[in-house]
């Protein structure tokens, strides 16, 4: 049995049927991010699939559950910059990589006022169904964060102990949740632990090709 990667399949832009597929599914996962920051979450949530699931650093679960959280904390108030969305597409089944900046809420350390930036790629594996293409799984894989003082130069009191205690992919952002009374898990897809990442991939290959 071959081995197949579904980020190892080549470019054809000679299936025109995969090309326009592409263009709907980097569309749609766009307006997602674009809904999830405009706080329009019946239309964020028409995104997804009946059976999606969610997996991230605070939730991980069924679809509708992450969007009836994210309603009551009225999103949470994060932000979204996209650099460019990657699509593969298998018949009914896509896989999609979108890296991202997340711009956290500006939170206050000790009384000093800081921005959590979260470098990471939302990996998305999406279905056609009815002729529409629907959002099937969602997870981030952590690249790196940082905490940046609103004011440069002024210092930011960190207990150094504790943010040392954190997967190095997405320290800054346990701290700031420890400090919102959320805690994340430690088991999520990171660059720190590159075989988080490649069991994301081979799961995903799995399906892909099945």
């Amino acid at each position: 049995m071959v081995d197949q990667k579904f980020f190892a399949v080549p470019l054809d832009q000679s299936d025109k049927q995969a090309v326009a597929d592409r263009a709907e599914i980097r569309e749609l996962l766009e307006y997602e991010r674009y809904t999830r920051d405009n706080g329009l979450y019946a239309q964020e949530a028409a995104c997804y699939s009946d059976q999606a699931q969610i997996h991230v650093s605070w939730y991980n679960g069924s679809a509708k559950g992450y969007f009836e959280q994210v309603a009551q904390a009225n999103g949470g108030g994060a932000k979204h910059k996209i650099y460019y969305t990657a699509v593969w597409v298998n018949g009914d089944k896509a896989i999609a990589e979108m890296p991202v900046m997340m711009l956290s809420p500006r939170v206050k350390l000790d009384g000093q006022a800081v921005d959590l930036h979260s470098y990471a790629r939302i990996f998305t594996r999406l279905t056609k169904e009815n002729d529409t293409w629907k959002i099937l799984d969602g997870e981030c894989i952590y690249e790196r964060d940082e905490l940046i003082p609103v004011v440069p130069g002024k210092p930011i009191h960190i207990d150094t102990k504790e943010l040392a205690s954190y997967r190095e992919s997405y320290q800054g952002l346990c701290y700031v949740l420890a400090r919102t009374g959320l805690t994340s898990r430690a088991d999520l897809p990171g660059e720190d632990q590159p075989e988080t990442v490649e069991k994301v991939y081979a799961d995903a290959s799995d399906w892909f090709f099945a």
